[in-house]
């Protein structure tokens, strides 16, 4: 098996390599679709915890707030004894209820519940607390000999005990003041405070956790993600690599083959290897036919000599060169009484026999050529009037093989007309100087060689 049959097939078909890139870039794509998915759900989480942590502190905050508000609502009515704040204090404890609001917001997030317990528990302080305020206002109302109708519905409810009911109006008021204007009250205040910062520390730590662990699990989403891009653009690389290494380098290289109108190389995708293998064998197919032409259009088929064709084109070359050559016209002599005698078959194998003969009496570079029926010619290339006895002896030689042909072969004799182009006469054609001495041969009775003499 020779070596270009060894390499066919090994070219990757171009379909084949197509689908394998597509089918990679398009899982590369689907995963890649999938980890942007994971991407945008981790970004959710990430910002619904941190949106929960501000909700949660904000929530605190307002549990804390609520009760600093009633706190000042109750100091402000104590001090100011305006109707209006004992207004605003229950509407913020039984309408606008942001502490009881605070906690049921933090427990919709399911944080955690050390968190929550905090919370609860600084809520029923808080309502503890409520208690010895809403006493203290009312207190203060009976201190003042206020009409009781003008105040909200939950005070009105409000009994005193038998001992501050009988205090003189200026004592009940001083101690509803001193109720939350003490140390003691501080004191209660400070833990309501204390459990909450409590339970914002825990809520806190539990929330900036949901959101590290969201914000850690987005970055290796986006890690995942580059990678997956850069694997996508290597496959897209991958892709152009490939194609420029199977499909267009050969392909140029084919083309410049072509156009130096050469043998392609069979490499590339195996649709290029065919195309390259059908080119060639097309190729050689054309070479081998045109080679034939060109030799059936320049030589004779009977004797594979040049024909005629060649005789005249190689003599003009020669001419317009004006190399040095000598020309010799050969006759066979009584060729027509041959084919009379023996047939038109023995008469093509004395022809054949002739051609032979002349051809390994003379040198490769020169040129025997049959140019007509029973009529050759040899052309000498760098020869000239001094290679004439040369020229004679290879004659002899020539005419001795002849007459002694193998078996089967008639002998037969030449007649030869010699001339040289350093010889030739002014204004006369070389071959008219070879034909007048191949007739000075045959007027002398053939079977011989003359040479052409430009003073005859």
């Amino acid at each position: 098996m020779s070596e270009a049959e060894k390499k066919r097939g090994k070219g990757i078909p171009l379909q084949t390599i197509i689908i394998v890139m597509l089918a990679i870039s398009a899982v590369i794509s689907c995963v890649l679709l999938y980890f942007m998915y994971r991407t945008s759900v981790s970004y959710d989480t990430m910002r619904t915890a941190t949106q929960n942590y501000m909700d949660c502190q904000g929530a605190a905050s307002d549990l804390r707030e609520g009760s600093d508000y009633l706190t000042n609502q109750v100091r402000s009515y104590l001090i100011t004894e305006d109707v209006e704040h004992v207004v605003l204090y229950y509407n913020e404890a039984l309408v606008t209820r942001s502490r009881d609001k605070a906690v049921d917001r933090v427990r919709e997030y399911l944080v955690d519940e050390r968190a929550i317990g905090q919370l609860n528990s600084a809520l029923q302080i808080s309502d503890q607390l409520m208690e010895t305020e809403e006493y203290a206002m009312r207190l203060m109302v009976a201190g003042l000999g206020d009409d009781i109708t003008r105040y909200p519905a939950p005070l009105q409810e409000i009994e005193l005990t038998a001992e501050d009911a009988q205090l003189p109006p200026q004592e009940q008021q001083e101690k509803a003041r001193s109720m939350v204007f003490t140390s003691d009250y501080e004191s209660v205040k400070e833990e309501i405070i204390a459990r909450i910062n409590q339970g914002i520390d825990v809520l806190m730590t539990t929330m900036l956790g949901e959101q590290v662990t969201s914000s850690e699990r987005l970055l290796h989403v986006l890690h995942a993600q580059q990678v997956l891009i850069g694997g996508l653009m290597l496959s897209l690389l991958l892709v152009a690599v490939v194609i420029f290494s199977t499909v267009i380098n050969p392909l140029r290289r084919q083309i410049n083959g072509i156009s130096k109108d050469q043998l392609l190389s069979e490499e590339g995708s195996s649709e290029l290897q065919y195309l390259a293998r059908t080119y060639n064998e097309m190729y050689t197919q054309n070479q081998r036919a045109t080679e034939k032409l060109n030799y059936e259009a320049t030589h004779d088929a009977l004797t594979g000599l040049y024909n005629r064709s060649a005789y005249e084109a190689m003599r003009q070359e020669a001419a317009q060169n004006k190399r040095k050559i000598a020309l010799l016209l050969v006759d066979v002599d009584y060729f027509k009484s041959i084919n009379d005698k023996y047939g038109h078959d023995v008469g093509d194998q004395v022809l054949r026999s002739v051609a032979d003969t002349l051809q390994s009496s003379f040198r490769g570079e020169d040129m025997v050529c049959r140019i007509g029926g029973d009529e050759f010619s040899v052309i000498m290339n760098n020869a000239d009037s001094g290679l004439t006895e040369l020229v004679r002896s290879k004659m002899r030689r020539v005419a001795d093989k002849l007459a002694h042909p193998p078996e089967g072969v008639p002998p037969v004799t030449l007649s030869v007309g010699v001339a040289f182009s350093d010889q030739q006469s002014q204004g006369r054609d070389l071959f008219k100087c070879a034909d007048l001495a191949l007739y000075g041969v045959k007027d002398a009775g053939r079977n011989g060689c003359g040479f052409y003499d430009p003073a005859l």
